[in-house]
């Protein structure tokens, strides 16, 4: 039996019959009313082409074009995350059958939560001194989940090193150097093993940011030191690399307000930090005594806080959509509330959406999936794009060689609208 449930470090703790795997912590209330839970994950497409536009209920957020490939789910779950709580377990075989279902259902990128847990868990062969000794060495999880990739035409962000030691404190800036040291060590480490790896999309940093504990709870605990002595030094070795970078924060609706967490993210992004992709937890699943931390009627008020932020500094919204109940079971929730959720987020200008979690899911959760067919009844948002003669924006990235000669013939076709990603995008025709 599976049971999942926030722990006081804000991390998930599962227990698989009487074995516990989780990263346990004493137990502090605040924390656990505070902590968010992960959930995220990027569509198949490709030749993306990632332009600047203006949407109504977003100040330009950005999107991406791309020819829908077979399998791509522009309007429900683009993907799925994987904290390895059961497939580290399974057998190469047993992850790619779950690859290929992933990948049957749109749910094409895979985010591989951890590639360590401090002192608990490893997922991938490491050779370095620090990890020698984790209690638990599940270290094939990422070659057999590469191996699944190359299989099933799914995706791989490979997550970097968690510990909750003090991240809730906050850490001191020593403490945060500490970290971030160990995780470019893990980062460089994983380049050389999988730098190679046409699979592999990215990083993600397990690390959960959450404004309450950046935004004055200490005086040398600011968005700035966070940034300069963590977020920064990270990200810019994997971006060194050509690797993306992601990041799932969460917040609680009960401690914040939309525009506080507008504003605080916009302080980390001016003071440097630059992942590719924020895919904020709609928290709709996570709960303290009884009170969620999101509920599906006011939490498109803080997706959009959090776009128009991520807008402002030409960062990618996503958002990372919890999967399972509120309640004790944690078990896969029901078909309307997740409709919902993905109303929600879309509704909010997300460019993709990802569930959390995998284990949340199981085959079980697939064959609900499959049987429900989730599409959002919410159109992802219209936008109004000038043609390429005229202005059709700034270019951020180009992942097509030939993205010139791709607009200039784009400008000339007849049909009324494109795809962005989902998003209806209808051309300037002066």
């Amino acid at each position: 039996m599976l049971s999942i449930f926030a722990d006081s470090n804000c991390q998930k703790r599962v227990y698989i019959s009487s074995m516990n795997i989780s990263r346990l912590t004493s137990w502090q209330p605040l924390h656990a009313l505070l902590c968010g839970v992960f959930s995220l994950v990027v569509g198949l497409f490709t030749g993306a082409v990632q332009i600047a536009y203006a949407a109504e209920n977003v100040d330009a957020v950005q999107t991406a074009y791309a020819a829908e490939a077979p399998g791509a789910n522009s309007s429900g779950l683009n993907g799925i995350f994987d904290a390895g709580w059961t497939t580290a377990y399974q057998s190469q075989d047993s992850i790619t059958h779950m690859h290929q279902r992933l990948h049957a259902l749109g749910m094409d990128e895979v985010v591989l939560q951890y590639a360590a847990v401090e002192a608990t868990h490893l997922y991938y062969p490491s050779q370095l001194d620090f990890l020698q000794n984790t209690q638990y060495k599940n270290n094939q999880l990422f070659p057999k989940t590469i191996e699944a990739a190359k299989a099933a035409g799914t995706k791989i962000w490979l997550g970097l090193y968690y510990n909750g030691d003090n991240w809730y404190s906050p850490p001191t800036v020593a403490q945060l150097d500490t970290l971030s040291a160990r995780n470019v060590r893990i980062l460089n480490e994983l380049y050389e093993l999988y730098g190679s790896e046409s699979v592999v999309a990215g990083v993600y940093i397990p690390q959960e940011v959450a404004r309450y504990y950046w935004d004055g709870l200490r005086d040398d605990a600011t968005a700035e030191s966070l940034v300069e002595h963590f977020l920064k030094p990270v990200t810019e070795t994997a971006k060194a690399k050509g690797w993306k970078v992601m990041a799932a924060p969460f917040y609680n609706q009960n401690l914040e307000t939309p525009e506080k967490l507008q504003s605080f993210f916009e302080n980390l992004f001016a003071a440097g930090f630059k992942p590719d992709i924020i895919a904020v937890q709609d928290g709709v699943g996570a709960s303290d005594a009884g009170k969620p931390h999101a509920e599906t009627a006011t939490v498109g008020n803080y997706e959009r806080a959090v776009a128009k932020a991520c807008s402002k500094y030409g960062i990618e919204f996503w958002v990372d959509m919890e999967l399972f109940r509120t309640d004790d079971s944690h078990a896969l929730a029901d078909r309307a509330r997740l409709s919902a959720q993905l109303d929600s987020a879309y509704a909010a200008g997300a460019v993709k959406i990802v569930g959390y979690d995998l284990a949340v899911l199981g085959n079980v959760g697939l064959d609900s999936l499959e049987k429900w067919n989730l599409k959002s009844t919410v159109e992802s948002p219209t936008l109004s794009v000038p043609s390429f003669k005229n202005r059709l924006g700034t270019f951020r990235e180009c992942s097509n060689r030939d993205c010139s000669l791709f607009f200039e013939k784009t400008s000339r076709k007849t049909s009324k609208f494109y795809r962005l990603n989902g998003a209806r995008v209808f051309l300037d025709r002066q």
